[in-house]
Parts: C-alpha cells; sequence; structure tokens
C-alpha cells in the first residue's frame, strides 16, 4: 500500500489537534504541559487508511515559538493539510507555515477550515472567497477547499475522500542514494532500551541493519522496528517508524540527528544551495550574513557566501555556499528553511545542490554553471561542467552525487559522449580528443626546436589547466596506437628522425666523435673534451640514443664516461677468452687484462653484469654460460 506523509500546518488555536482526532480517533498531544495547556509544543503523530493510501499525520506545532519543530515534523511529509479557522480566518503563523511547507517542496495539499460549525452556512461561500483571495499567490491557490468540524463531524468524510486522493498523486520526495532517519524523537522503552522515531527517507531499513549516527563516531544496530505501532521487519521510505537500536544508549542521540547506512553521506561544514527569498521576506539577505539553517530535524546557523552579487532581494533567487562553524551531514536535494538570527523571522528556502563541495577555491562562473545544471537534474551538463571546474575531468562520485542518481544510471547516459580516463574519472569525447591534439602539437613543437634530441621532456607536455591524470590517459591511448613513444619521463614521436635533421657540419662534427672514442678504447676520454660546439652535446647524446656508444657511470667518483659501443663488445670477448667456463676473475685481473684503471674498469664491468655477460659473486666474477 502506498504511503503519504501529511504535515498539518497551521495558525494556533485553529484546531488542527482536534482535526487529527476527528481523522484518526489518535490523540497527537503526548506531553503532560500539552494537555494541561492545550498547545501543542512538538510535532504529534496518527495515521489513517484514506482509501488506497495509508497516511501518516504529522501535527505541527502552531505557535511561532515551535517553528523549529514545525519544520522538523515536515522533514520528509509529501503533502500537507492546512488548517484555517471558518472564525478567525488567515493568519499570520498560516502564511509562516505555508510558506515554509512551499520552501520544503510541499505542493500538493488541503485547505481544511475547521470549527465550521461556529460560522453560518451562509457566510461558507464568501470565507471560502476570502481564503481563497489570500492563498492566491501561492502554491495552494487551486487547493480543494473543505468545511469541516471536529465537534459535529461536518464534512469529515469529505476530507477523508480528498485525503485518499491526495496521498494518491503525491509525487514523493527527492531522490535520495540512501536509507536515512532524521531523529525527531528519543526515549528509552523498558525492555528494550533506546528508540528513536522520524520519517523515513531514501531507502528501506530492515532489523539487523547497521547504521551510524551522522558526523559521530558512534555506530548502532537495528534490533526492532515499529511502523505505526506495528512491528515489522522493514521500514519503507516516506513510513512514520520507530527504531529499537542495539548498542547506544539514549543519551548518545538526540532529536536533530540523522542515522544512516554507514559511508552513506559525508559531514561538511559548507554546501552549495540555490536561496529562494519568499516575496513575503521582511528584509533582504546580504553577501556573508549569518543565518539560521533549519534542514530535516537539525538547525545549525551559517555564513551566507553569494556567487554573484551581493544582496537578495524577497521574491528573488540566488546561487549561494552556506558555510558552517561545525561540519554538517545533508544530501542533495534536501531542502532547508532559511531564517533570521534576530528578529527570528522566516526569510525563504535553499535546495541543496551539491552537500560537499571541494574546499578548493573554483571559478566562480563555472561553479554557477554546475549548480544551475545540479538545479535542473541534466546529467550530461553537470559532468561537463564539473570537467570544466575540474581541468577536463570529473569524478563519477560528484556526478552521481549532483544528479541524485546511481553510478550505473549515469555511466549509461554518458557513454556517448564521455570516455573512462580511469575507473573513477571521465572526461568529454571532445575534451579528450582536444588533449590529445595539444599533446602531439606540443611534442612536434619541441622536436622543432631540437631536431637533434631524439626524446623531448614530457614536462611541457601537462599543459595547464589540464588535470595530470587526462594527460596520463592520452599518453596511453597514443602509445597504443603506435603514435608516441615514451622513455623514463621523455617523450617522442616515433617519426621524428634526428639524423634527417642534420647539417654537413654536424655530420662531419658526429665522425669526428666517433672517431676519438674509437680511438680512446676502453680508455676515452672525457665528454667535455668532445665538446667545442653548440651542439656537440646533443650529437654525443644521439650517438648513445643510436647505439653507437655507450654512457656509464661510475657511481663512486660521480663521473659520466661515454664509450664506443665497439670497444665494450671487444672487450667482453677477451675476459671470455681469458676466463673460460667458471673462472672467477677480481676487478684488478680484468684490469690488467684490458690494460687499462680502476676508473674505467668498474662501470664496464657493472655495465657487463647488467647485461648479463658477466656474473658477480662477493669480490669475483665468472662469464655467464649464456
Amino acid at each position: 500500500m502506498k504511503t503519504c506523509p501529511v504535515i498539518v500546518i497551521g495558525h494556533v488555536d485553529h484546531g488542527k489537534t482536534s482535526l487529527v482526532r476527528a481523522l484518526t480517533g489518535m490523540e497527537t498531544d503526548r506531553l503532560p504541559e500539552e494537555k494541561a495547556r492545550g498547545l501543542s509544543i512538538t510535532p504529534g503523530f496518527a495515521y489513517r487508511q484514506c482509501s488506497d493510501v495509508m497516511i501518516d499525520f504529522i501535527d505541527a506545532p502552531g505557535h511561532e515559538n515551535f517553528v523549529r519543530a514545525m519544520v522538523s515534523g515536515a522533514s520528509g511529509a509529501r503533502a500537507a493539510l492546512l488548517v484555517i479557522s471558518a472564525v478567525e480566518g488567515v493568519q499570520a503563523q498560516t502564511l509562516e507555515h505555508l510558506q515554509i511547507a512551499e520552501s520544503l517542496g510541499i505542493d500538493e495539499g488541503i485547505v481544511a477550515v475547521t470549527q465550521s460549525d461556529r460560522l453560518s452556512k451562509a457566510y461558507h461561500a464568501a470565507r471560502e472567497a476570502e481564503l481563497r483571495a489570500a492563498l492566491s499567490n501561492t502554491r495552494f491557490c487551486d487547493a480543494p477547499v473543505i468545511f469541516c468540524s471536529s465537534v459535529t463531524g461536518q464534512g469529515i468524510d469529505a476530507l477523508v475522500d480528498a485525503l485518499g486522493h491526495l496521498g494518491l498523486r503525491s509525487t514523493g520526495p527527492e531522490p535520495v542514494c540512501a536509507p536515512l532517519l532524521p531523529v525527531d524523537r528519543v526515549f528509552v522503552a523498558e525492555g528494550r532500551g533506546t528508540v528513536v522515531t522520524g520519517t523515513l527517507q531514501g531507502g528501506s531499513m530492515q532489523v539487523e541493519d547497521g547504521l551510524v549516527i551522522a558526523g559521530k563516531e558512534q555506530s548502532t544496530t537495528i534490533r526492532g522496528i515499529h511502523v505505526r505501532g506495528q512491528e515489522s521487519s522493514q521500514a519503507n521510505p516516506g513510513e512514520r517508524t520507530a527504531l529499537n537500536l542495539r548498542g547506544i544508549s539514549a543519551n548518545k542521540i538526540k532529536p536533530g540527528d540523522l542515522l544512516h547506512a554507514p559511508d552513506a553521506f559525508v559531514p561538511s561544514i559548507q554546501c552549495d544551495v540555490v536561496i529562494r527569498l519568499s516575496p513575503r521576506a521582511s528584509r533582504p539577505v546580504r553577501h556573508m550574513q549569518q543565518v539560521r539553517v533549519l534542514y530535516g530535524t537539525a538547525q545549525a546557523v551559517a555564513s551566507v557566501r553569494f556567487f554573484a552579487g551581493t544582496q537578495l532581494d524577497p521574491g528573488t533567487s540566488v546561487f549561494a555556499q552556506l558555510r558552517f562553524p561545525v561540519a554538517i551531514t545533508t544530501f542533495a536535494g534536501q531542502r532547508a528553511i532559511i531564517r533570521s538570527l534576530s528578529p527570528a523571522q522566516t526569510l525563504g528556502g535553499a535546495i541543496i545542490l551539491d552537500p560537499v563541495p571541494d574546499p578548493n577555491k573554483t571559478n566562480k562562473k563555472q561553479r554557477i554553471e554546475t549548480l544551475e545544471a545540479a538545479q535542473r537534474g541534466d546529467t550530461p551538463q553537470i559532468a561537463v561542467s564539473l570537467a570544466r571546474e575540474h581541468q577536463g575531468i570529473a569524478r563519477i562520485a560528484d556526478i552521481c552525487r549532483l544528479a541524485r542518481r546511481p553510478a550505473i544510471e549515469v555511466r549509461e547516459e554518458l557513454a556517448a559522449t564521455f570516455i573512462d580516463v580511469t575507473t573513477t574519472l571521465v572526461s568529454p569525447s571532445t575534451t579528450v580528443e582536444e588533449a590529445r591534439e595539444n599533446y602531439l602539437a606540443r611534442l612536434q613543437s619541441c622536436h622543432a626546436a631540437r631536431p637533434l634530441k631524439p626524446f623531448a621532456p614530457r614536462a611541457p607536455m601537462y599543459t595547464p589547466g589540464t588535470a595530470r591524470a587526462l594527460i596520463a590517459f592520452v599518453e596511453t591511448v597514443l602509445v597504443s596506437e603506435g603514435k608516441l613513444v615514451l622513455s623514463g619521463t621523455d617523450a617522442a614521436l616515433p617519426t621524428h628522425s634526428p639524423l634527417h635533421y642534420m647539417t654537413k657540419h654536424q655530420q662531419d662534427r658526429m665522425a669526428w666523435m666517433v672517431a676519438k672514442l674509437k680511438a680512446g678504447d676502453i680508455s676515452p676520454p672525457a665528454p667535455e673534451a668532445l665538446f667545442a660546439g653548440p651542439d656537440d652535446a646533443d650529437l654525443l647524446a644521439l650517438l648513445v640514443h643510436e647505439g653507437v656508444a655507450l654512457r656509464l657511470y661510475n657511481v663512486s667518483l660521480g663521473q659520466s664516461l661515454v664509450f664506443h659501443a665497439d670497444a665494450i663488445a671487444a672487450a667482453a670477448t677477451i675476459l671470455k677468452t681469458r676466463y673460460p667456463g667458471e673462472t672467477a676473475f677480481t676487478t684488478g685481473e680484468a684490469r690488467e687484462t684490458l690494460n687499462t684503471t680502476r676508473k674505467f674498469i668498474i662501470p664496464i664491468l657493472e655495465y657487463l653484469d647488467s647485461q648479463g655477460t658477466t656474473i658477480r659473486r662477493d669480490d669475483t666474477r665468472y662469464i655467464a654460460d649464456v
């Protein structure tokens, strides 16, 4: 059976509690002081099946001093029953409650005109006309108006029918990706322990599910579930739910806390929102102003930081960031009420678009673009905007959070226009192609600037404004396509041939270097002795790259040595002939055999070790059996 939580709102003493009692037979005032004063202080709860819908009534306090309790009760409500006295008509709290309901996204409702037995039927039409005029600029302007009386029962049946139709057409709250319970009441049940109540949102909860208290190092397990006073193995979204908790005392949890599945939500000291000030707001809101934010069953003071402009006037909206002194837990799509601190007045509402925005500063214009897409629920545009914010890449988790959709749906929608850069990052196909072309163009420019260099440093390819992860992906793709060669921190185009660019003078210099290295055999001249022109260092490096020469290192002396490759090959042949099979030889013996010095023999032997030509055993070596 479908469930519809309905918040009962209206001015104090207009008969909300009496009406709920007449509809359900249940008493919602439970505190002694409420019964003694005839004044609701906390939300009360009752239920009744209307047609094929179970209606959960949340009886909100009507006094202006208990607005927080009213908002707390409205958490998770999908429709409203607006109660107006036939005698007094629309009053101050009528309009404020209506304003709050609208700000919380409650668009469906019924107007119950109570105490109608105290007003002659001859005046009903005139009173209804007055009410509709007063509600003309609200979302309840076309709501059914039903005159009723909790004393005589007049109109109660008609109200029940209307509530049934209301419940059937209610669309439900904004989607939440995980179950959560904003706690509105905590008590101890004899023989059972800690019990919390609230209107369940987001998903189902079952007995033995593990839960955590948002923002606290405290976990618990569901010992038992009651829905509308009946024990159940499961509670479903929209149902008034009581959870009997295991492993936590009642003094460790309080109204305003949020229970949710482990790892489902992350606390943050800031959230990005769109704020709309009510046309009935008594004052504007200014940039950096402190306001009271009522969200779920909790409240906190925050500073308002606009992404554009310095003042928000009544009846207008703006994208902003709310910053809190301590971390709070919210979710994308959650509605909140904005109130002034002094005097305490309701100013408007906010929709949380990103509950955990990136703390790093970003371009405000780009951020507004992202939040506009989130407000529309435009998943592809959210992904595009996030990629613009983050140098060409977007995290799937961020897209899912702002789009309020699971990863599998997001990936399916983005498949045609986005590319997986990693398992968690995506980038628009056009952005990837642009990064690819920029990489190749930069590499081509590097080759043109230093044509004798077989490789160019990869660092210049990491273009400003492009994420490293995107560049790494581009490199991987280009390598797989045979269009790029990587060597450590260097890169090259396969088509780049330094020999092709050499002048006659450079060719002559290279030939001279080769002759000097050959003449030096295994005691070659220092590399610096070969340099006489500006290109000589590049020419020697090119010889090494082409395999004509070998660059070896004497680590202990901190020297770089360059040998002709044929000289090293000849030295290896001499050692193989002099020390065949398992004949061991020392470094000194090898030095004497090759008639060289320790400066050269050590890097030569270490090179032969690395090539598997020789094998070192303690202080001796022997020729490998290849």
